[in-house]
């Protein structure tokens, strides 16, 4: 990930991101340019969001996934990211009437990649715990198939499950859904 080193606004960033032909994530008021999406990245990226969209369609809930191209905003950190995946289970919440800047997810994907791993495990997890509508992380790894869930349950407390194996499922417990790994890696060759 390459940093600019100067400072910017809220508005500058969305200025600026608004005519750029790469996205950036913002992080109090620092731009982070994202290193572009290889084609296994991009491959299980979609399977997850076909996954979900199935998952949830078959439950007949009134859920929401949507893709990469849309910024989540956290408030405690002034910061704007574009997971790979996301889950609403209500009416979207806008940053000031931005409809590409959503304020409640309810659970996000992130696909591991070798620049982005450490952050996305770490400072990115705790940055997503400080929005209130958050309740599940789900890391996808990308060079073998394996996942880890993590769910809030209860002030503060977050319970990791693991999935390893093309056999295996992962049990996704803010949505009410199990996931089979074969779909989520369709077309990945390990």
């Amino acid at each position: 990930m390459e940093y600019m080193t100067k400072m910017y606004t809220e508005e500058e960033y969305l200025a600026m991101e608004e005519k750029s032909v790469v996205k950036h994530h913002f992080i109090n008021g620092q731009i982070i340019e994202m290193p572009g999406a290889t084609y296994r990245h991009n491959l299980i990226s979609t399977n997850i969001v076909t996954a979900l969209n199935i998952a949830l369609e078959a439950k007949n809930l009134d859920y929401a996934v949507l893709n990469s191209d849309l910024k989540v905003f956290i408030p405690r950190t002034v910061s704007f990211v574009y997971p790979d995946a996301v889950v609403i289970c209500e009416a979207p919440l806008y940053y000031k009437n931005r409809e590409d800047i959503l304020l409640n997810p309810l659970l996000i994907v992130e696909v591991l990649s070798p620049s982005t791993e450490e952050h996305d495990r770490t400072g990115k997890f705790f940055e997503y715990k400080q929005i209130s509508s958050f309740k599940e992380y789900v890391l996808i790894e990308q060079n073998n198939p394996f996942i880890t869930a993590s769910f809030k349950i209860g002030d503060g407390l977050w319970q990791d499950i693991e999935a390893a194996g093309i056999d295996a499922t992962i049990y996704s417990k803010s949505i009410d859904c199990t996931l089979d790994l074969k779909k989520i890696y369709r077309g990945v060759k390990f």
